[in-house]
């Protein structure tokens, strides 16, 4: 690999979150608290990642990258936590948003369907979600990728700069983000993984 970490942090800069959904709306009225669902990655776009601790190079996700992830997560329904801002929130920290009830792939990406718990902390999540104001990011590891080093320049890399394609992704967490990193940014592309590393340096002395 290009960079020393193994735990990256991929953010979606638009709304992947929303309230309501219309199969278990009835337990959303009944509990007052909304649904979230959505998307929290998509697949074969390319998108550029600039980092210091990553590297510099385009990368996509493949359709299948996510196959045995879920699987472990259907198996055992806690394995992947919902959260917000990846924990690092000072008031909210670890605590976890809801319970997965649906998660599988698409033509779009992986699909999330999560019910917030009754909690006052989802209680002030609640209006931006409804209101579409958050993104989504995730937390994995990469089992297997592929690289091409030297690309042909083109129009979606007209630099030529290296392609990864992430082949199989383990996913730790994902859940609503304040201030997603667009992946089509370099500098918010950048942020999340190295602020967060630096974070976690930072904890570490």
């Amino acid at each position: 690999t290009l960079f020393p970490y193994t735990t990256l942090f991929r953010s979606l800069p638009f709304p992947v979150t929303r309230a309501m959904g219309s199969a278990i709306s009835a337990r959303a009225k009944a509990s007052g608290m909304p649904t979230m669902y959505g998307h929290f990655s998509t697949f074969g776009d390319f998108y550029e990642v600039d980092s210091q601790i990553e590297g510099h190079f385009l990368e996509r996700v493949d359709p299948h990258a996510f196959d045995k992830t879920i699987r472990k997560s259907l198996e055992g329904r806690d394995a992947m936590k919902v959260l917000y801002d990846h924990g690092q929130d000072p008031t909210i920290g670890n605590k976890i948003l809801g319970l997965i009830t649906d998660l599988r792939t698409d033509d779009v990406g992986p699909a999330f369907t999560v019910p917030l718990f009754d909690t006052s902390y989802n209680r002030d999540l609640a209006p931006g979600l409804m209101a579409d104001v958050y993104g989504s990011s995730f937390r994995f590891t990469v089992e297997d990728d592929t690289w091409d080093r030297i690309p042909r320049r083109s129009a979606h890399n007209p630099e030529g700069i290296p392609e990864r394609t992430i082949a199989e992704a383990r996913v730790f967490e994902f859940g609503p983000v304040t201030f997603p990193a667009n992946p089509n940014a370099t500098a918010g592309a950048r942020s999340t993984t190295d602020e967060i590393g630096r974070a976690s340096c930072r904890e570490r002395v």
